[in-house]
């Protein structure tokens, strides 16, 4: 079962990468006009979605197929929930400040939500560190 489903993901995988190298050739191949831009961002946003729900189809699949262990989710979302926190209290002055780009004047509502976003990839990178250096001293420390 793992097999198939491996190879499933290596073909689907192949199958987006390929789509991605043609589009990317033709857009930088030709003139980069607004057609072609529009057309390269729809992609973006198809795979960003894709990414999306395959990672919540994986853990849904990975948890019917391992069993799922309530205590592991639970402290998984309580550290989403507390990282999304942290990111909004960092980012919670960017949701007053409108901003100008060219003559269009954006709220700062947009600006905010982007300032959240930044934010909560970057504690998400810290944490991720974090994690790395305390498993790799904890190791050595115990060994």
């Amino acid at each position: 079962m793992n097999s198939k489903l491996s190879n499933i993901g290596k073909w689907v995988f192949g199958l987006l990468a390929l789509i991605t190298v043609a589009l990317a050739v033709y857009f930088y191949l030709g003139l980069a006009d607004e057609a072609r831009t529009n057309m390269l961002l729809n992609w973006g946003y198809i795979l960003i979605v894709l990414g999306i729900v395959i990672a919540l189809v994986s853990v849904v699949f990975t948890a019917g197929v391992k069993g799922l262990n309530g205590k592991t989710l639970l402290i998984a979302i309580i550290a989403f929930a507390a990282i999304a926190v942290v990111a909004y209290i960092m980012s919670k002055g960017a949701f007053e400040i409108p901003y100008q780009a060219g003559e269009t004047l954006y709220s700062g509502k947009t600006h905010g939500w982007v300032e959240l976003g930044l934010n909560f990839f970057y504690v998400t990178f810290v944490v991720a560190i974090l994690s790395i250096l305390f498993s790799v001293l904890y190791k050595a420390v115990k060994k």
